[in-house]
């Protein structure tokens, strides 16, 4: 039996255009996850907020880090700042292949003060508190679709 594991992060969106390509990219990126993911037994969660993407992904620690490899040579991300890579008990999106928790203008991270704290244990914090805010999204957005 292997180990699950998390990974959250950030990075910095590099999409050029206007919303309708932003959306149209987030589309590509959230298609081309549920064709891959369920394969390599990965899940996760992603937000569009502010500029930054922050996403969550989670499955075995050999598939987290070929999947977060791809991830770091895809031209839409930009300053990737891993906030937290740990062991995990149990997975919090274990339905969603990626789940979109939302395009969203209006939740700010202090992102940008975040990544260039350098302090590890606010970035495993944020990591986390993260974590628990694409779930809560996530959980509201599928109450909402009943």
């Amino acid at each position: 039996m292997s180990n699950l594991y998390k990974l959250s992060y950030i990075s910095k969106n590099t999409i050029i255009g206007d919303q309708a390509n932003l959306k149209s990219e987030i589309d590509s990126i959230l298609k081309s996850a549920h064709k891959n993911n369920p394969v390599m037994g990965i899940t996760g969660a992603l937000l569009f907020s502010g500029g930054y993407f922050c996403q969550v992904i989670e499955g075995e620690e050999e598939n987290i880090e070929s999947l977060f490899e791809i991830i770091q040579m895809d031209n839409r991300h930009a300053d990737i700042t891993v906030l937290n890579f740990e062991e995990a008990s149990e997975r919090s999106f274990s339905e969603w292949a990626m789940a979109l928790a939302g395009i969203d203008e209006s939740e700010k991270f202090d992102l940008e003060g975040l990544k260039n704290s350098k302090n590890e244990i606010a970035m495993k914090q944020s990591g986390k508190q993260i974590i628990h805010f694409l779930e809560d999204l996530v959980n509201k957005k599928q109450a909402a679709l009943g």
